[in-house]
């Protein structure tokens, strides 16, 4: 048997995490898209709400900054304490530009009540990152040297326990983000930053990026699956 070949096990393992994959990102593209283009009553900047809302908690060490990335590169950085806004959300007023900068502070009102699945996540953190370089690579060199006669080679097992590893971090995240836009969402009710129409627009494209979480982790798990497919296809040649 030769050491590499195309193999066809579990190819549907493989569509099904790619069309997953592209209609969560679609789904978020389009909303953000659309909610762009539409500005609050209120007029305030994303930069502004963000401020006004760690000020209605009493967070004072949390900087708000315009940063450099592209559409949708926004987060939070809990080792500077830094909220970074892309440009667009920073500088407009638009629903999703309000509904991203809520959004971002929600992890910043996390961080400074110790929300328990943030401690679980920076836990699983460093394992991840190691999993993220090596899960792949210990795979293909486990599928190399795994046969019939060898069975199972470790390396394989050790990568598939870091792709694990990713999913078990990937999961940890959804309540983490869907935490992030429900408080973002009292937020901008109790304070009427926005109104009940703004809300429910805010809502959906909030609801869409959480479904991108969604989509990853169940691509990461398919993409296992199909993994031992293959592997066992392979020990199962004659």
């Amino acid at each position: 048997m030769p050491l590499f070949y195309f193999d066809t096990s579990g190819i549907w393992f493989v569509i099904i995490a790619a069309l997953l994959a592209m209609f969560a990102q679609m789904f978020v593209t389009s909303s953000y898209s659309k909610y762009s283009k539409i500005d609050t009553i209120e007029g305030r900047t994303g930069a502004e709400v963000a401020r006004m809302i760690l000020n209605l908690k009493g967070i004072t060490d949390v900087e708000i900054v315009e940063s450099r990335g592209g559409v949708l590169s926004d987060h939070y950085d809990p080792t500077k304490k830094v909220v970074a806004l892309s440009p667009k959300v920073y500088n407009d007023s638009s629903i999703a530009s309000v509904s991203v900068a809520a959004h971002e502070v929600g992890h910043a009102i996390q961080h400074s009540e110790s929300y328990a699945f943030i401690g679980i996540r920076n836990k699983l953190l460093p394992m991840t990152i190691i999993s993220s370089k090596f899960g792949m690579l210990s795979v293909f060199i486990g599928l190399a040297f795994s046969s019939p006669q060898k069975g199972t080679s470790i390396f394989f097992t050790v990568g598939i326990a870091m792709l694990a590893i990713i999913a078990l971090f990937q999961f940890v995240t959804l309540p983490v983000e869907f935490d992030a836009s429900k408080r973002a969402l009292k937020i901008l009710s109790s304070e009427s930053i926005l109104d009940s129409s703004e809300l429910e627009g805010s809502k959906k494209m909030l609801t869409a990026a959480a479904l991108t979480y969604v989509a990853a982790l169940l691509s990461t798990v398919l993409n296992i699956l199909r993994l031992i497919a293959v592997n066992n296809n392979r020990n199962n040649r004659r």
